[in-house]
Protein backbone atom coordinates (compact mmCIF):
# COMPACT_ATOMS: atom_id res chain seq x y z
CA UNK A 1 0.00 0.00 0.00
CA UNK A 2 1.75 3.14 -1.23
CA UNK A 3 1.61 6.29 1.44
CA UNK A 4 -0.81 9.47 0.53
CA UNK A 5 0.82 12.64 -0.81
CA UNK A 6 0.59 15.18 2.06
CA UNK A 7 -1.17 17.77 0.68
CA UNK A 8 -0.01 20.91 -0.55
CA UNK A 9 -0.98 23.89 2.62
CA UNK A 10 -3.50 26.60 1.27
CA UNK A 11 -2.17 29.82 0.43
CA UNK A 12 -4.03 32.35 0.36
CA UNK A 13 -6.97 33.56 -1.98
CA UNK A 14 -5.49 35.83 -4.59
CA UNK A 15 -9.08 38.03 -5.68
CA UNK A 16 -9.48 37.78 -9.00
CA UNK A 17 -9.57 40.86 -11.22
CA UNK A 18 -13.31 40.88 -11.38
CA UNK A 19 -13.33 40.65 -7.48
CA UNK A 20 -10.89 43.34 -7.24
CA UNK A 21 -13.14 45.41 -9.44
CA UNK A 22 -16.06 44.72 -7.37
CA UNK A 23 -14.51 45.75 -4.46
CA UNK A 24 -13.19 48.89 -5.74
CA UNK A 25 -16.85 49.79 -6.61
CA UNK A 26 -18.19 49.17 -3.30
CA UNK A 27 -15.57 51.68 -1.80
CA UNK A 28 -16.36 54.08 -4.62
CA UNK A 29 -20.07 54.04 -3.61
CA UNK A 30 -19.28 54.55 0.25
CA UNK A 31 -16.95 57.12 -0.58
CA UNK A 32 -20.04 58.44 -2.88
CA UNK A 33 -22.72 57.91 0.23
CA UNK A 34 -20.62 59.52 2.87
CA UNK A 35 -20.00 62.66 0.98
CA UNK A 36 -24.04 63.05 -0.19
CA UNK A 37 -24.92 62.12 3.22
CA UNK A 38 -22.21 65.19 4.40
CA UNK A 39 -23.72 67.41 2.23
CA UNK A 40 -26.88 66.95 3.33
CA UNK A 41 -25.76 67.60 6.83
CA UNK A 42 -24.14 70.65 6.20
CA UNK A 43 -26.89 71.82 3.43
CA UNK A 44 -29.89 71.41 6.08
CA UNK A 45 -27.63 73.27 8.82
CA UNK A 46 -26.80 76.42 6.44
CA UNK A 47 -30.50 76.26 5.06
CA UNK A 48 -32.26 76.50 8.84
CA UNK A 49 -29.76 78.90 9.60
CA UNK A 50 -30.77 80.79 6.61
CA UNK A 51 -34.28 80.53 7.76
CA UNK A 52 -33.78 81.34 11.05
CA UNK A 53 -32.36 84.98 10.18
CA UNK A 54 -35.23 85.24 7.77
CA UNK A 55 -37.74 84.75 10.22
CA UNK A 56 -35.69 87.28 12.51
CA UNK A 57 -35.03 89.73 9.79
CA UNK A 58 -39.11 89.73 9.24
CA UNK A 59 -39.91 89.98 13.14
CA UNK A 60 -37.83 92.76 12.96
CA UNK A 61 -38.95 94.68 10.48
CA UNK A 62 -43.02 93.85 11.75
CA UNK A 63 -42.02 95.80 14.85
CA UNK A 64 -39.83 98.64 12.93
CA UNK A 65 -37.07 98.35 14.91
CA UNK A 66 -34.32 100.76 13.52
CA UNK A 67 -30.38 99.35 13.43
CA UNK A 68 -27.75 101.88 14.16
CA UNK A 69 -24.40 101.67 13.77
CA UNK A 70 -22.17 100.84 16.38
CA UNK A 71 -20.44 103.74 18.05
CA UNK A 72 -17.96 101.69 20.52
CA UNK A 73 -18.02 100.68 23.94
CA UNK A 74 -15.50 103.57 25.41
CA UNK A 75 -15.75 103.80 28.94
CA UNK A 76 -15.76 107.76 29.93
CA UNK A 77 -14.72 109.12 33.12
CA UNK A 78 -16.48 110.19 36.49
CA UNK A 79 -18.27 113.14 35.40
CA UNK A 80 -17.67 113.19 32.08
CA UNK A 81 -20.38 113.98 29.39
CA UNK A 82 -20.99 112.62 25.63
CA UNK A 83 -23.31 114.38 23.62
CA UNK A 84 -22.34 112.71 19.85
CA UNK A 85 -24.79 109.73 19.89
CA UNK A 86 -26.44 108.46 16.81
CA UNK A 87 -29.60 107.99 18.16
CA UNK A 88 -31.92 109.41 20.42
CA UNK A 89 -32.04 107.49 22.84
CA UNK A 90 -28.67 106.63 22.44
CA UNK A 91 -28.16 102.90 21.53
CA UNK A 92 -24.42 102.57 21.60
CA UNK A 93 -20.90 104.70 22.49
CA UNK A 94 -18.85 106.13 25.02
CA UNK A 95 -20.96 105.41 29.04
CA UNK A 96 -20.48 106.10 32.30
CA UNK A 97 -18.39 104.42 33.85
CA UNK A 98 -21.44 102.59 36.25
CA UNK A 99 -25.24 101.52 34.83
CA UNK A 100 -28.34 102.87 36.57
CA UNK A 101 -30.21 99.40 38.75
CA UNK A 102 -33.04 97.79 36.60
CA UNK A 103 -36.52 98.30 37.64
CA UNK A 104 -38.16 101.02 37.40
CA UNK A 105 -37.29 104.36 37.84
CA UNK A 106 -39.33 107.37 38.47
CA UNK A 107 -36.54 110.06 37.44
CA UNK A 108 -34.38 110.29 34.11
CA UNK A 109 -31.22 108.49 33.43
CA UNK A 110 -28.70 110.22 31.88
CA UNK A 111 -27.77 109.32 27.98
CA UNK A 112 -24.04 108.14 29.49
CA UNK A 113 -25.16 105.71 32.20
CA UNK A 114 -27.87 104.01 30.05
CA UNK A 115 -25.63 103.22 27.44
CA UNK A 116 -24.29 101.24 29.83
CA UNK A 117 -26.54 99.37 30.60
CA UNK A 118 -27.27 98.44 26.95
CA UNK A 119 -24.35 97.26 26.84
CA UNK A 120 -24.47 94.73 29.52
CA UNK A 121 -27.90 93.64 27.76
CA UNK A 122 -30.65 95.99 29.32
CA UNK A 123 -33.78 97.13 27.52
CA UNK A 124 -34.56 100.59 28.12
CA UNK A 125 -38.23 100.94 27.66
CA UNK A 126 -38.53 105.43 28.17
CA UNK A 127 -41.68 107.46 28.17
CA UNK A 128 -42.03 110.89 27.21
CA UNK A 129 -43.13 112.62 30.44
CA UNK A 130 -46.87 113.76 30.52
CA UNK A 131 -47.66 110.26 29.03
CA UNK A 132 -51.27 109.40 30.16
CA UNK A 133 -51.01 108.50 33.58
CA UNK A 134 -52.71 104.60 33.07
CA UNK A 135 -50.08 104.25 29.83
CA UNK A 136 -47.20 104.92 32.39
CA UNK A 137 -48.66 102.38 34.66
CA UNK A 138 -49.09 99.61 32.02
CA UNK A 139 -45.02 100.56 31.13
CA UNK A 140 -44.09 100.21 34.90
CA UNK A 141 -45.87 96.72 35.02
CA UNK A 142 -44.56 95.65 32.37
CA UNK A 143 -41.28 96.30 33.73
CA UNK A 144 -41.60 95.17 36.57
CA UNK A 145 -42.71 91.31 35.17
CA UNK A 146 -39.42 91.04 34.11
CA UNK A 147 -36.80 89.93 36.65
CA UNK A 148 -33.84 91.39 35.34
CA UNK A 149 -32.01 93.28 32.48
CA UNK A 150 -35.21 95.46 31.65
CA UNK A 151 -35.39 99.51 32.63
CA UNK A 152 -38.37 101.54 32.73
CA UNK A 153 -38.19 105.07 32.91
CA UNK A 154 -39.22 108.89 31.64
CA UNK A 155 -37.24 110.49 29.17
CA UNK A 156 -37.71 114.31 28.86
CA UNK A 157 -37.86 115.76 25.18
CA UNK A 158 -38.08 111.97 23.83
CA UNK A 159 -38.71 112.49 19.88
CA UNK A 160 -41.92 110.29 20.47
CA UNK A 161 -44.56 109.22 23.55
CA UNK A 162 -42.20 105.68 23.60
CA UNK A 163 -39.23 104.71 22.86
CA UNK A 164 -37.70 101.29 23.39
CA UNK A 165 -33.63 100.67 23.18
CA UNK A 166 -31.20 97.90 23.00
CA UNK A 167 -27.47 97.58 21.73
CA UNK A 168 -27.75 99.10 17.86
CA UNK A 169 -31.73 99.37 18.08
CA UNK A 170 -34.69 101.37 18.75
CA UNK A 171 -38.21 101.34 18.13
CA UNK A 172 -40.11 104.05 19.06
CA UNK A 173 -44.04 103.69 19.69
CA UNK A 174 -47.09 106.74 19.76
CA UNK A 175 -48.42 104.83 22.34
CA UNK A 176 -47.18 102.22 25.22
CA UNK A 177 -47.92 99.11 23.03
CA UNK A 178 -47.08 96.12 25.91
CA UNK A 179 -47.61 93.52 23.42
CA UNK A 180 -44.81 94.79 21.07
CA UNK A 181 -42.78 96.18 23.74
CA UNK A 182 -42.63 92.45 25.29
CA UNK A 183 -41.66 90.90 21.44
CA UNK A 184 -38.82 93.87 21.20
CA UNK A 185 -37.60 92.99 25.31
CA UNK A 186 -37.89 89.52 24.83
CA UNK A 187 -35.50 89.50 21.25
CA UNK A 188 -33.10 91.84 21.92
CA UNK A 189 -32.74 91.48 25.86
CA UNK A 190 -29.34 90.29 26.75
CA UNK A 191 -28.16 91.18 23.32
CA UNK A 192 -25.25 93.45 24.12
CA UNK A 193 -21.80 92.98 23.58
CA UNK A 194 -21.32 92.02 27.51
CA UNK A 195 -24.95 90.41 27.48
CA UNK A 196 -24.54 88.37 31.08
CA UNK A 197 -23.13 91.41 33.49
CA UNK A 198 -25.15 90.86 36.40
CA UNK A 199 -28.19 93.94 36.52
CA UNK A 200 -28.44 95.47 39.73
CA UNK A 201 -32.02 95.58 41.04
CA UNK A 202 -33.95 98.77 41.37
CA UNK A 203 -37.50 99.97 41.74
Amino acid sequence: MTAAKPSKPRGRHRPSAAERAAARRRRRWRIIAWVAAAVLVVGGAVGFAVVRSQSNARAVRALGVQSFANQGQQHLQAGQDYTAYNSTPPTSGPHAPTPAPCGVSSEPIPNTVQVHDLEHGVVMVQYRPGLDASQVQALEALGRSYASHVIVAPYPRLPTPVAATAWTKLMTLDRADAGKLRRFIDRFRQHGPEAGVACPSGG
